[in-house]
């Protein structure tokens, strides 16, 4: 679960809510980690029970520090909680901000580029640059994992320094597309991966119906995520139910997914070994053929080719396909661990 909303009761009601079929929570809200002394206890109750927890710090006006808990907390987190304390979310969707905001925006990371290696290399430097100050000279605390979740430049967002990135299922955006994304970027550079079901629609009740809960947590299992979490708070407050936007029904789907984690286990969460790969530093949205590309560029025509053919080799190989790109930045090129690599320009190379 991920508690975007209300204070220490809230966060209490929730976990009490899902103890037994959730072992994970990320403390989203900043009414609770923008208050240490009240995060210190809300940790200390999920760690009696039995709850790995995952810490939000985000931007603060002014850059730094950031908004979130005190500069001594991950040091106090790592000796009280020990491996329950999963680590830092810094930040949250940097790269659909990058893909969506204007460029007057000021919270856009890269406002203007001079061509896709331009933007590619200022993302990077740039998100990586904030990691870097929030993890290392604020917390101290290097080595810590650092967590997202996103929905666009997933690739990118592992080279900024991210462990882990959680692939968003967000309104009626494809759910193979984002796993193959998000699951090819980290099988490719050696991190984690996972999945955050977030919003279906804009307005209540904002999260999805519980049938499809249940097959969107279903397919993250089956295509391999590490993490599959809810998000769980609404656009506004009071939350649309006493547990942010759960009802009952959501709560049942979830007991019934855990059941099916326990009779059905998995081998492998990195089970593709097929892999489309993309052009070089090209980041292309991939929320249909007219998506933009950075945030700064329109749809042209490698886009276009790219969308359709992406359409197909899912026609295709379903799961068993991975979206990755053959260099982390420009030229530098990189191994891909997969049989079969199927190139945008239409060559194939088997790999064995």
């Amino acid at each position: 679960m991920d508690i975007g909303f209300g204070n220490e009761s809230d966060v209490y009601s929730v976990a009490d809510a899902v103890e037994g079929y959730a072992n994970l929570i990320i403390l989203g809200s900043l009414d609770v980690t923008n208050d240490t002394a009240m995060l210190m206890r809300v940790c200390d109750y999920l760690y009696q029970k039995d709850f790995y927890f995952i810490v939000y710090a985000g931007f603060r006006a002014g850059i730094f520090p950031p908004s979130g808990p005190n500069s001594s907390f991950v040091h106090i987190a790592d000796q009280r909680w020990s491996d329950r304390f999963l680590g830092l979310y810094i930040f949250d969707e940097p790269g659909g901000k990058q893909l969506d905001y204007s460029v007057t925006n000021p919270d856009k990371i890269v406002p203007a580029a001079n061509n896709n290696t331009d933007a590619a290399l200022h993302y990077v430097i740039s998100v990586n640059g904030y990691l870097r100050l929030y993890e290392e000279f604020y917390y101290d605390a290097s080595g810590v994992q650092l967590f997202t979740s996103d929905y666009g430049l997933y690739w990118y967002n592992y080279l900024c320094g991210y462990n882990v990135v959680f692939g968003e299922f967000a309104g009626n955006y494809s759910r193979q597309i984002a796993v193959a994304l998000t699951r090819g970027a980290a099988k490719s550079l050696g991190e984690d991966w996972g999945v955050m079901i977030t919003w279906k629609y804009m307005q209540p009740p904002y999260i999805e119906e519980p049938q499809q809960l249940q097959e969107d947590m279903v397919s993250a299992y089956e295509n391999g995520a590490k993490y599959i979490v809810v998000f769980d708070s609404s656009a506004e407050f009071p939350s649309t139910t006493p547990l942010g936007i759960l009802t009952e029904e959501h709560l049942d789907t979830m007991k019934q997914f855990w059941e099916y984690t326990k009779t059905n286990p998995r081998q492998n969460r990195f089970s593709a070994n097929v892999a489309y790969v993309l052009p070089a530093d090209f980041g292309y949205g991939f929320r249909g053929p007219e998506d933009n590309i950075w945030g700064l560029w329109s749809a042209n025509m490698t886009s276009r080719i790219i969308w359709n053919e992406t359409k197909s080799l899912l026609e295709q190989q379903g799961m068993n396909l991975d979206i990755v790109y053959e260099t982390k930045i420009d030229v530098v090129p990189i191994t891909l661990p997969y049989e079969t690599l199927v190139f945008w320009n239409e060559t194939t190379v088997e790999q064995g």
